[in-house]
């Protein structure tokens, strides 16, 4: 089971790191939606500026305090998840700045190439281990327990039965609509952002 675990991981390292250098986006596909997101609804938020990277972005009955320096935001959002939220994006965007150039660099190309830099090295077979003098360490023993064998595991007590003679065969939902019947790759109207993204391979306009 190990030994399958190895083989498994060292193929999905390998083939991360080899599409990680041949993709086109400079900021990992799941984060990079986020901040489209978040910039259609900058269009409505109010940004003043008070000084040199400090903003002050009004929303509805609520205003904001914004330092672009800092990275920080008053309802501390922008620090918790580390992507500009959409009142930081319209003061970046008034200051005639890029939202993705404050995106925290964790989330960017580089870091991702640095977790699958490590290699998972091959390990030879049991042929080619080398011979010691000491005894063999045999596996301990295992005893069969008396009775029928489980074949079902025991559900949870809040557990949702599964209906019976269900198919596993889905309609297909459009993401865009919500409609049934097509996907969003073939939805011939305007796309949320985020899906425009994701049907660009998540680069960057």
């Amino acid at each position: 089971m190990i030994d399958g675990i190895k083989d498994k991981q060292m193929v999905r390292w390998h083939n991360n790191r080899e599409r990680g250098k041949a993709s086109l986006w400079e900021i990992t596909p799941h984060y990079a939606e986020k901040p489209e997101v978040e910039k259609e609804r900058a269009r409505f938020r109010k940004p003043i500026q008070a000084g040199v990277n400090l903003w002050q972005v009004t929303s509805g009955q609520q205003t904001h305090a914004i330092n672009l320096e800092a990275y920080t935001y008053g309802c501390r959002k922008w620090d918790l998840s580390s992507i500009p939220c959409n009142h930081a994006i319209s003061a970046i965007n008034k200051a005639k700045r890029f939202p993705e150039d404050y995106v925290c660099n964790f989330f960017k190309k580089p870091f991702y190439l640095a977790t699958y830099e490590p290699m998972i090295y091959p390990v030879p077979g049991e042929h080619d281990w080398t011979r010691t003098s000491g005894r063999d360490i045999e596996p301990s023993k295992f005893h069969v327990k008396k009775g029928r064998r489980k074949e079902k595991r025991i559900k949870g007590r809040f557990e949702v039965p599964k209906p019976k003679g269900s198919s596993r065969m889905a309609t297909i939902t459009c993401s865009n609509c919500g409609l049934q019947g097509h996907r969003y790759t073939n939805y011939k109207q305007k796309l949320r952002p985020e899906l425009a993204m994701r049907k660009n391979k998540h680069m960057v306009n």
